[in-house]
């Protein structure tokens, strides 16, 4: 009996520095979390608001301000218009059945014989000067037959 009592002080003596050291939060946040769930069963959470990053810089470890030179301060320059991709169309073969139900191509401005397919309106332009108007042609970007406005 004396026995167990002394190896029973000698182990609680023993643990006590280790238990100094030892911070029971992450248990207590477990139960803490469980009790809240509980509690609040069936409620929806409310979202949470983002929050501002703010910096903390050390003003005097900045580097001095750059003043902009003349040369970066001119005026953008114009853009650069890309070259439209212009393709010649083809004729399209005879439909057996009669006429097609196919929509026409649409006239560029101040180009004559030059039309925008109308099922890839932004590929490029389609040359049509050899074909007549309501001609049925296929479209040299997509395969489709079209109509020469």
């Amino acid at each position: 009996m004396r026995l167990t009592k002394f190896l029973l002080v000698l182990t609680v003596l023993v643990m006590m520095p280790v238990a100094t050291d030892v911070v029971a939060n992450p248990v207590g946040d477990f139960f803490k979390k469980v009790g809240h769930s509980i509690s609040h069963f069936g409620r929806s959470s409310p979202t949470p608001t983002p929050r501002k990053k703010t910096k903390k810089t050390d003003e005097s470890g900045k580097k001095p301000a750059e003043t902009p030179s003349e040369a970066s301060i001119t005026a953008p320059a114009t853009p650069v218009p890309t070259p439209l991709d212009i393709r010649a169309a083809a004729l399209a073969a005879p439909d057996p059945k009669g006429r097609r139900d196919v929509p026409y191509g649409v006239a560029v401005p101040n180009k004559p014989g030059f039309v925008t397919s109308p099922y890839a309106p932004t590929q490029g332009l389609v040359d049509v000067r050899a074909f007549p108007s309501s001609t049925e042609v296929l479209d040299p970007f997509t395969g489709k037959i079209f109509l020469t406005p």
